[in-house]
């Protein structure tokens, strides 16, 4: 089969290398309006119960659905002055539902008096924007919201998760430019060191460029159709560079070696489709695999790295099975021209003695590599996992800064209050005499839950707890319409209460509460984003609640519960997906039944000491003064998720590469340590030179902005470093060789069973 596409590439080779062309441009055409259509967050779901609780708010309270923090800042003025507030009042009064989509509301100091809204040291204020729409709307209208703030003296930033997610957005766009910009140079360079000859050195960068630009294009038409997450444009330009300039080196190195033992253009052509040709179709199979682990999440933004690191790799192996035999072809022995130096000596010779000299001491170096694997895992025993939001940014992010006012200079906490929306099913009012009681036990009980600091509600009030259940009558009977002002009981609370309390009273009366339904509003002693306020959240969906209402919990730290539940939930079923699946391939193309076991194992131990690395800079923070970044304590919740998808095809790349050549061998000597010798031979120098530009490729996201794209980058970095360096040249052949013949075993029965892939 992968013989007759090559002789069909060389046959057709100019109407191939048009149609790519022009698959190009197109591309090329998309790739540059490509990031304005993708979206960020897609860390929810619909299905998640903090999601479903937000809908429930909107539908029966009119709740935002997202809000915008804008904190205001002055070196001199107080916040509570009155030349504060009117700059304040200044700078939102263009902020209207005519300039701004899906604007519902501005709540600031000026009209509620809440103290929450003034930093402690009295020279900040927040203002909170609140959408009818979800926050990937809102980001989408971002540039409106900014361009509606009236300029004035106070210092503005805007913060929340739209805006947070617009920078991310901006700053990806600059990433990806800046990435490429200095990384195809790095490769070529590589590539030279590599071939020896420019042309040679310049096709694989084609190959690469292509598969890139083609895919950017499919993505901006995907993204048109349904949801695409920005982090989208960084991984699949990291892995389009990385797989398309790989496959399309292996496809050139194979091309030199057939054209250099005597064969035609044609014939070199053909072997090199059907040998590494073969070799790369099974490679991408395995990196799709992995990668779908990603597809089978619930999360947008983590099916939509799948699909779009899917893709590319599809349209990488694409390319190397047509358009580079097709350039091979028209070039033929000019692929060594423009040299500029010339190689000496055969290369494999170092290798076919490493190979011998690895045979020759099996235990030793099996043992010896096992120990070094595992002490650069170590660090993952203590690993810990988080969700961050503006931290991901570089320093001078906007969103960044106005959020560490918030977190520096007011209780970050009651900023980001987890939510409990109390319902009835029958639509009874929260203000019947027996409900507003059993909500005032309710609000207690919540008071008294451990990790609590505070309660707001219609009934969590200082003034009415003083003033008695009488006035909690009083109130609902106002708040109901059915009192009046000559009703004892409203002359009562009048009493009770002072002006500004009622108003107070009143005004929580008209936001969080309606008929069936009522809010309170919960602010944890700890940070929305930790451990602490995930747990309460699930705690406080569980406290007593009155007969016959429904509490739902919605929040930041709900939300970020449901995520890591929603995570960590799938993953088992991922791993066990990706590793059967892998097997199953490998099976096919190696007709082995230990060698794909070997190769599921020895990746998941890069696996392994790729997460010890994660542990070591991002959790302990080393190296990141050089590397850019301050270590939040934890490794963000989705990085072990990402890599494991993509590390686990990637790093099977190697693997497929050197044991096809491998079994070549085999199947025409039948000796094992002589077949181990010619793979490691005719592979050795292609596999490290491959590796090394995955490592230039993926460590020059290392310098990128976005903590998540920059541990993605040294991640797969170091893992394909350490698989190449001691696992494919050290552990590999010795494993081989202490394996012998079992290497190749496959019962005779499951031999007929398996279908004929073009290996013979």
């Amino acid at each position: 089969m992968f013989a007759a596409i090559g002789r069909f590439a060389y046959r057709r080779r100019r109407p191939i290398v048009a149609i790519w062309a022009v698959l190009f441009v197109l591309g090329l055409a998309g790739a540059f309006g490509v990031a304005d259509v993708l979206k960020g967050g897609g860390f929810t779901s619909p299905s998640d119960p903090s999601e479903q609780t937000l809908t429930i708010a909107w539908q029966r309270l009119r709740a935002g659905l997202s809000t915008v923090t804008v904190v205001f800042t002055s070196d001199t003025l107080k916040a509570t002055s009155p030349e504060f507030i009117k700059l304040e009042n200044q700078a939102l009064a263009g902020m209207t539902p005519k300039t701004v989509p899906y604007l519902n509301a501005i709540e600031t100091y000026a009209v509620s008096r809440d103290p929450g809204l003034i930093s402690r040291d009295g020279h900040a204020s927040i203002a909170t924007m609140v959408f009818n729409q979800r926050f990937d709307e809102v980001q989408a209208v971002m540039g409106k919201v900014r361009a509606a703030l009236r300029p004035t003296p106070l210092k503005v930033y805007f913060t929340g998760e739209p805006a947070v997610f617009d920078d991310i957005q901006h700053v990806t766009v600059h990433d990806v430019r800046a990435a490429e910009t200095y990384t195809l140079p790095i490769a070529l360079v590589v590539l030279l060191l590599v071939f020896g000859t420019l042309v040679a050195a310049g096709v694989p960068l084609v190959g690469g460029g292509v598969a890139v630009c083609v895919t950017l294009g499919i993505v901006y038409l995907l993204a048109h159709v349904f949801s695409m997450s920005v982090y989208t444009l960084s991984t699949t330009t990291m892995l389009g560079l990385a797989v398309g300039i790989d496959y399309s080196l292996l496809m050139v190195g194979r091309f030199r070696e057939e054209l250099a033992a005597g064969d035609t253009v044609a014939r070199a052509v053909e072997t090199t489709v059907a040998r590494a040709g073969r070799s790369i179709f099974f490679s991408g199979v395995a990196v799709i695999v992995g990668l779908a682990g990603l597809m089978m999440m619930q999360f947008m933004a983590l099916r939509s790295i799948g699909i779009g690191g899917s893709l590319v790799v599809l349209v990488s192996v694409a390319a190397a099975l047509t358009l580079l035999p097709a350039m091979l072809g028209m070039l033929g022995p000019r692929i060594n021209a423009l040299r500029v130096y010339r190689q000496r000596g055969p290369e494999g010779r170092f290798w076919e003695a490493w190979s011998k000299w690895v045979m020759r001491h099996p235990v030793t170096l099996f043992i010896s590599v096992i120990i070094v694997i595992l002490v650069l895992a170590s660090p993952v025993v203590k690993i810990k996992t988080g969700v961050s939001g503006a931290e991901i940014l570089p320093a001078g992010a906007e969103s960044k800064v106005g959020q560490q006012i918030v977190q520096d200079r007011f209780d970050p906490a009651e900023n980001a209050p987890i939510y409990l929306l109390l319902t009835w099913d029958n639509g009874s009012s929260p203000f019947a005499p027996g409900n507003i009681l059993q909500l005032y036990a309710y609000g207690k009980r919540l008071e008294q839950t451990p990790g609590v600091a505070a309660v707001v509600s219609i009934v969590n009030q200082p003034a009415l707890e003083n003033a008695g259940p009488s006035a909690l009558l009083s109130l609902g009977a106002l708040a109901s319409g059915t009192g009046n002002q000559g009703d004892k009981n409203v002359q009562k609370l009048n009493g009770s209460l002072s002006p500004a309390d009622l108003k107070t009273a009143l005004a929580l009366i008209t936001t969080s509460a309606k008929p069936g339904v009522t809010v309170f509003q919960v602010v944890p002693k700890a940070a929305a984003n930790s451990q602490a306020a995930q747990d309460l959240s699930t705690t406080l969906g569980k406290v007593l609640t009155p007969p016959g209402m429904t509490a739902h919990v919605t929040g930041i730290a709900a939300g970020i519960r449901d995520f890591r539940h929603g995570l960590y939930g799938r993953l088992p079923w991922v791993i066990v997906f990706v590793i059967c699946v892998t097997y199953v391939v490998l099976l096919f193309l190696f007709r082995s039944v230990l060698l794909p076991l070997k190769a599921v194992l020895v990746n998941s131990i890069s696996i392994i000491a790729s997460y010890g690395a994660m542990v070591f800079i991002f959790q302990d923070g080393h190296f990141q003064g050089l590397l850019g970044f301050k270590s939040v304590g934890y490794v963000e919740a989705v990085l072990p998720v990402i890599l494991f998808c993509v590390l686990f095809g990637i790093s099977m790349d190697y693997e497929v590469f050197m044991l096809t050549r491998m079994r070549e061998e085999w199947l025409l000597t039948g000796d094992n340590t002589k077949s181990v010798a010619y793979g490691l031979a005719h592979t050795g120098r292609v596999i490290t030179s491959a590796a090394l530009i995955i490592v230039v490729v993926a460590g020059s996201f290392a310098f990128t902005s976005i903590i998540i794209t920059k541990a993605l980058g040294i991640g797969l970095a170091m893992a394909v470093a350490l698989d190449a360096s001691i696992i494919r040249i050290l552990l590999v052949p010795a494993t081989m060789r202490l394996l012998g013949g079992l290497n190749w075993w496959l019962p005779a029965w499951l031999d007929r069973l398996l279908p004929n892939i073009g290996e013979r």
